[in-house]
This record gives C-alpha cells, structure tokens and sequence, in this order.
C-alpha cells in the first residue's frame, strides 16, 4: 500500500491489489455521482455541519485541526459541537462522550473523541457509527450552531455545507493509488467537492509551492490554508506535572507510539532536542497490555533511555492502573498552528453572514 516494499517477489500481490482498486474506484465513482446529482439525497440537520476529513487512510493531523477549528469558533461566541465516529470504542451506539463538563473513559469514547473532548472543555463531543443519527442527536440535545463532523469527507449521507480536506505536506495523496492497492480513499478529483484544503505539520523543509501546485492541478480556485504542528509543553500522566518543552533537551528518550504517522511525533522530538535512542512503533490505535508495556520499559531502560515520552492518544491506550519504574513517563502535548489567513479560514467555516 506504502510502495515500502518492491521486488519480484511483490509483483504477483501489487497487480491483484491494483485489479482491485480498480473496482473499488468504480464504487466509490459510482456512489459519489448518485450523490453529486440528488438521485440518493444527503440527510439536513437544521445547523451547519462543517466536515473535516482526508483522502488518504491514515493520519493527516485531522483530530488537530478539529480541536484547533473549534477554538477559533468558541473565542468568536459561536455554539459548537463535535461528532465522531468513536473508532476503537468498546461502547455501542450513539454516546455522549463529553457534554461539557464530565467525559466518560476514554474506552467508552474512543481514543481520538476522548483527547478532543479533554481539549476542549465547554464543547459537547458525540461520537455514533451512524453520524446521521448522531448529529442530529448532538443538535436535539445542545442545539450548536456549528457541528464539527470529524472525519466525515467520504460519509456522504449527511449533508454539509462545508468540507474541509487535511493533506499531510510531507505526502499529500499517499501513494496514489486507491484503496487496497494505495492509500487512496477515493480519487483525487474528489477535492472539486471541498471548500477548502489545509495542508498540515508544515516545516521548513516543505515545498509550498510544489503542494499547492499539487492540489491546483485538479481544482485551480479551491482555498488552501497552512498548520504546523507546535510543542505546547511535556506532561508527567502520573503526577499531571507539566514542564516546557526545553526541558527535552539533551534527554535520551524512547518515543512511544501508536498513531498512523510516527515520523512527524518523532521530528517534533528531535527539534526540542531529544536524542531518540529507541523508537516503539504499535498500530494506530494500539491498546496496551500491562505486560507489553512493562516490555517497552525494560526495553528502553536497557536502550539507555532517561524518559519514556508517548502521544497523547497513547495515553488513553494504556491499561487499567498502569506504572513504570526507573524510567520517567511522559506526554508530548502539541496543538496545530495556522501559519496565516486565521480570519479567512474562520469566516469560511462560519461565515457572519448567516448559518449557511
């Protein structure tokens, strides 16, 4: 899927996943022509549902940009909420995860709705499989004037009135194929659907103009906006301590984590400084066993390591009355930063003029 892997060996599997993805394109065409021209019509909720989503499976820095969307609404007066899918949750159905103020087990929620949730306190957060039912539920019960759908470009049933596409500036559209073959959800044509495009975890290495020109290519007029990821400080989980990022530096850390993007967790390390001595790597989602994770302390004290630093998504993986011993456990917390344009960016997602 990642082209990580090529060879004689990889023909036989990359053609019938490319055979494949070919159908899938079909699909995904098919459906989304139904829907462009009202034959299957897209279910209204009476507020503006903003969606925030990708093209590509795997991380792009939306749960980020959510919470930071939210913020700029919340200073600016406006209701918000959130919905999500909740992926991971042991709960079924339809849930709060946080009305404001109390927010359930991170379990119950989902990892990613937990930390949005915890982020943004004053916020109602639903998650639900059915995200029809589930914003319609958020609205009935908090009556927000905005509904932040996280995740929801390819979910097609509930309409919005606006659709934000994250693309990470290290790699846009993936690997270019769609799914199985690639990593493509959809074609990228998609994107005459969206209103705006930002391109996350930007730093200096980045060609700009090589990104946007990227996305001009299939829709020449479509806004683009910028985020960079920021360090907001480094948080003990036990003690709830927190210090500045500084105090990584020179530190020799295992970095632990369970998110679909590893690589930008590590860069945000080794730009406070940190000396990676070892990199635990676990699926996006991973939940953690308390024998694996005494495994991963002994590891890294055996690696040299003076702190263990993880995600905050990791964080909420971790078992039931968990401890480390001889090793200083801690949480890397970061926000997305837009680099310019913040006013444009919040009047397109809400505009004065009116609710649509």
């Amino acid at each position: 899927m990642h082209d990580r892997q090529r060879g004689l060996l990889t023909l036989p599997l990359r053609f019938v996943l490319r055979v494949l993805s070919v159908f899938f394109g079909m699909v995904t065409s098919w459906r989304n022509f139904l829907y462009d021209r009202n034959i299957i019509r897209a279910h209204q909720v009476p507020c503006r549902i903003v969606s925030i989503g990708n093209l590509t499976v795997g991380g792009t820095g939306k749960t980020p940009l959510v919470i930071m969307t939210a913020r700029m609404l919340v200073e600016r007066g406006v209701n918000v909420a959130v919905v999500s899918r909740g992926y991971g949750r042991a709960s079924r159905g339809t849930i709060v995860v946080s009305d404001g103020e109390k927010i359930v087990q991170p379990d119950q929620a989902g990892d990613e709705p937990h930390l949005i949730a915890s982020a943004l306190p004053g916020v109602p957060v639903v998650v639900g499989g059915n995200r029809v039912r589930a914003a319609t539920f958020a609205y009935e019960r908090f009556r927000p004037e905005v509904i932040l759908l996280d995740d929801g470009f390819q979910h097609r049933k509930l309409y919005r009135e606006m659709d934000i596409i994250t693309m990470d500036a290290c790699n846009p559209i993936g690997s270019e194929y769609l799914l199985p073959r690639g990593t493509l959800r959809e074609s990228p044509w998609g994107l005459k659907r969206a209103k705006a495009v930002v391109f996350t975890r930007l730093d200096d290495t980045h060609d700009r103009e090589r990104c946007e020109r990227m996305v001009r290519y299939y829709d020449r007029n479509i806004p683009v906006f910028w985020t960079r990821m920021q360090i907001t400080g480094i948080r003990n989980p036990v003690t709830g301590e927190t210090e500045d990022a500084a105090a990584l530096a020179g530190k020799k850390v295992t970095a632990l984590s369970n998110i679909a993007d590893p690589a930008s967790f590590h860069r945000l390390l080794e730009e406070a400084g940190a000396d990676i001595v070892k990199r635990s790597l676990r699926p996006d989602h991973h939940r953690y066993a308390a024998e694996e994770l005494a495994a991963i302390v002994r590891d890294a004290r055996e690696a040299g390591a003076e702190m263990l630093v993880m995600t905050a998504k990791d964080e909420r993986n971790l078992p039931a009355g968990w401890t480390v011993e001889g090793i200083s456990p801690h949480v890397l917390d970061v926000e997305a930063v837009l680099i310019e344009n913040e006013e444009d960016y919040r009047s397109r997602v809400f505009p004065r003029t009116g609710k649509k």
